[in-house]
């Protein structure tokens, strides 16, 4: 509350009372049990500081609400795109994205800067050492430790295709819940009961988690049973886990299978075909993202039946959103979903 003194104004004394508290590197330091030494150093220089100290120092500036001031106040047009090597070299989901807002920057006129990391990197790509960003796009699922680096740099950031569980930033991705729910719904119209699920990563992952409420939203719709080895874990880049996965599959015999992503349905495509199955005449096979048929599977190429993602519109959104929040740093972050719409392909047919 602010008093007033008897002529009118405001006092000065209730004022700074009341006033929140600036948090400083001592405060850090001394609700990590560590030297502010050591937390000066792990803002500057990473290296010099073990992982599991680092990280903990950036979860408590996070949750104390430190970042660290930004020097260069003058807005340079310059953006920042990056991500893990894998996704943004050979990802062509993100290939597509990245492309996309390369050409709506150069419509307005702001430079793009790319540059990609390991996981396994300690420091942040060079671009945020030379205080030109304006601000960053991260594509694709990165640590939340960098996640928390990339903030203490105080760099309006958005995320395009994964949310960091924990952390409320501006997100951008695509309806994967409700494109999963249509893809199932088309399998349960065309009259299969035995439906199951691939998932391209563990199910407390965001984005896995998500679309797989969309397959078992659909069934339970329905009121289909969902038995416990009817949904599979596999990963995106690891093809024993799908090459697991499918042999399960094929001992219990669904008659339709719902991929959480194109390259799993593809990778799934060819194991299935290399073990004498007919797709869609043997088992029905869906995705999501509407990525065209890899080269080792066109001379075949029956078109997938699949969730289309606007990758286009994806990025220009993406870009938007980072260029509203630099000129608005305060706004509260959100989540903004982009709609999809099923593909019905030639993998899909009603079961034997």
């Amino acid at each position: 509350m602010v008093k007033y003194n008897s002529k009118g104004g405001k006092d000065c004394i209730s004022l700074i009372k009341h006033m929140p508290k600036k948090i400083k590197i001592k405060d850090i330091a001394k609700k990590v049990g560590c030297s502010q030494a050591t937390v000066s150093q792990a803002f500057n220089n990473p290296k010099l500081i073990n992982r599991q100290t680092r990280a903990k120092i950036l979860a408590v500036s996070a949750e104390l609400g430190y970042v660290r001031q930004r020097f260069n106040k003058k807005r340079e047009k310059i953006i920042g795109i990056t991500g893990l090597s894998q996704e943004l070299i050979l990802g062509e989901y993100y290939n597509k994205i990245t492309a996309a807002i390369i050409s709506a920057a150069k419509v307005l006129g702001v430079n793009v800067i790319i540059e990609s990391f390991s996981d396994k990197e300690i420091e942040l790509p060079s671009m945020f050492s030379k205080k030109v960003l304006d601000g960053v796009i991260i594509l694709g699922k990165i640590s939340q430790e960098h996640i928390l680096m990339i903030k203490q740099n105080n760099f309006p950031l958005v995320l395009c295709g994964h949310p960091v569980p924990g952390l409320e930033l501006h997100t951008v991705l695509s309806d994967g819940r409700s494109g999963i729910f249509e893809a199932t719904k088309h399998l349960i119209q065309l009259g299969h009961q035995k439906i199951a699920y691939i998932a391209g990563g563990p199910l407390f992952d965001p984005v896995t988690s998500d679309r797989l409420d969309g397959f078992r939203y659909a069934l339970n719709e329905k009121n289909i049973p969902i038995p416990e080895d009817y949904i599979q874990i596999s990963d995106f880049c690891a093809l024993a886990k799908t090459q697991q996965a499918i042999e399960n599959l094929i001992k219990i015999k669904p008659t339709a299978i719902v991929c959480e992503n194109d390259s799993l349905a593809y990778t799934t495509y060819h194991l299935l075909s290399q073990a004498g199955l007919n797709i869609p005449l043997d088992i029905s096979l869906s995705g999501f993202d509407d990525l065209p048929f890899p080269e080792y599977l066109q001379p075949i190429k029956p078109n997938l039946t699949t969730v289309h993602v606007d990758l286009e519109e994806l990025g220009k959104i993406t870009l938007n959103v980072l260029l509203e929040i630099i000129e608005n740093p305060t706004d509260i972050a959100h989540r903004h979903t982009i709609p999809v719409k099923l593909k019905i392909g030639g993998t899909t047919l009603p079961p034997r």
